[in-house]
């Protein structure tokens, strides 16, 4: 698997993607450009192609009104899972709480899932000229932390890493 176009599973994840993005979107301003990101980063990373997917559609329960059932029905309950084990719980009101609860359910997913967050928040650093603001670094450097406590270092997370330190952060 060189491409994502290469990876199994990626052509109707792609569909959906674009389906989901360009008619049922639900929080303005979102596109599938981070998402496709993100799964090319995992390409590029080696990961098994239900991670590449997953990856790919990572944002999509968050992002738009396509519900659980149908990511499974479309992409599987493998795929389905990770997808749900990457979405934040919006009823929960506190950023620091919401992230943190976060963390814990990638963390207690699993590795598939920790490397999935893992490339989310690379991708989302890679090119920014600007830092994001500072409690979004204090969560991607919480995440870093715990998923290499958990599950060891990766290179996607010496990269994270380096984006991290790039901004300055953690603070000297």
């Amino acid at each position: 698997m060189t491409s994502l176009a290469d990876t199994p599973g990626a052509s109707p994840a792609l569909a959906l993607l674009r389906d989901a993005y360009g008619t049922r979107l639900t929080r303005p301003g979102r596109r599938p450009d981070h998402s496709i990101q993100v799964a090319e980063l995992l390409v590029a990373s080696g990961a098994s192609p239900r991670v590449v997917v997953a990856g790919l559609l990572h944002d999509l329960l968050e992002d738009t009104d396509v519900t659980s059932s149908e990511l499974r029905r479309v992409c599987g309950n493998g795929v389905g899972g990770l997808v749900e084990a990457l979405t934040q719980d919006s009823s929960i009101p506190i950023y620091r709480r919401r992230k943190a609860a976060l963390r814990a359910r990638i963390v207690a997913t699993g590795r598939d899932a920790a490397v999935i967050s893992l490339a989310d928040k690379l991708a989302k650093l890679q090119g920014l000229s600007t830092p994001p603001r500072k409690r979004k670094l204090r969560h991607y450097r919480a995440t870093l932390h715990e998923v290499d406590s958990h599950y060891g270092p990766t290179a996607l997370g010496r990269q994270l890493g380096a984006e991290l330190e790039r901004f300055g952060w953690p603070p000297r």
